[in-house]
């Protein structure tokens, strides 16, 4: 996999027993998820971990008690700073409830007035940035993988992926919460295959599509500007609500 980005020779060698003692630490300590995120090449050619993301599997917390021990880990602690909020414990049991694709959600307390729902992690973060210099602000964190089920996009709305499984989920939670998704959905942006099926499914109900020729600096900015316009021109409403799509 390594060598797929460039890394050859002497450097791949070096490589080799980080990602050897990841696999060991996958294998020996149950983990669901090892994640070395990033792995920065230094000038000599040598590679350090910057930062690394771990999971381990429920049912093995007793069996680990050394390691969770050695760590400051108690078999109960989930290393979170808060309690899941009654969102974060919905997005939990869409999730489980269902194997195909993933989705995560995180309540973090944002004062926002921009909902996200979006592919992929490193694309999460890039957003994020990027409806904050459009002067937005982002209200949750919310994001999908692994093509899940129509109904799964749905349940993940109300609470390289599939553009069309994407577009019927996130239409049919508006529709079913009632809400118009054209007005809903402040913008949708999501590259990926069978992105033209996508474009007609939200096309049909007003959704505005951007394709991957818009890059998501300038589909951020659009989301911004509409919700800020809907916001000026409606005494009444405390916001407007709307929902941005990207990868």
């Amino acid at each position: 996999m390594i060598a797929q980005t460039g890394v050859s020779g002497s450097e791949l060698n070096r490589a080799t027993p980080i990602l050897a003692r990841l696999a060991r630490l996958m294998r020996d300590c149950d983990m669901t998820l090892a994640e070395i995120n990033p792995l920065a090449r230094l000038e000599d050619g040598s590679f350090v971990a910057l930062d690394a993301h771990m999971e381990m599997e429920n049912e093995a917390k007793p069996r680990q008690g050394a390691l969770l021990e050695e760590l400051g880990i108690g078999e109960q602690d989930t290393r979170e700073p808060y309690e899941p909020s009654e969102f974060e414990r919905n997005v939990q049991a869409i999730d489980s409830a269902d194997h195909r694709g993933v989705i995560q959600g995180k309540d973090h307390g944002f004062a926002g007035n921009l909902g996200l729902v979006i592919g992929a992690g490193g694309g999460s973060l890039t957003l994020f940035d990027a409806v904050r210099n459009q002067g937005g602000h982002p209200a949750n964190y919310c994001e999908i993988g692994g093509n899940p089920s129509v109904a799964k996009a749905c349940g993940l709305a109300k609470s390289n992926t599939r553009v069309d499984i994407v577009a019927r989920g996130v239409i049919k939670a508006c529709l079913e919460l009632d809400r118009d998704p054209g007005e809903t959905i402040a913008i949708f942006r999501i590259p990926g295959a069978w992105e033209e099926e996508g474009e007609k499914i939200l096309r049909r109900y007003g959704v505005d599509y951007c394709d991957r020729s818009v890059s998501m600096w300038e589909a951020a900015g659009r989301a911004v500007a509409r919700i800020q316009t809907a916001a000026a021109s409606s005494s009444t409403a405390p916001g407007a609500a709307g929902s941005a799509e990207g990868s």
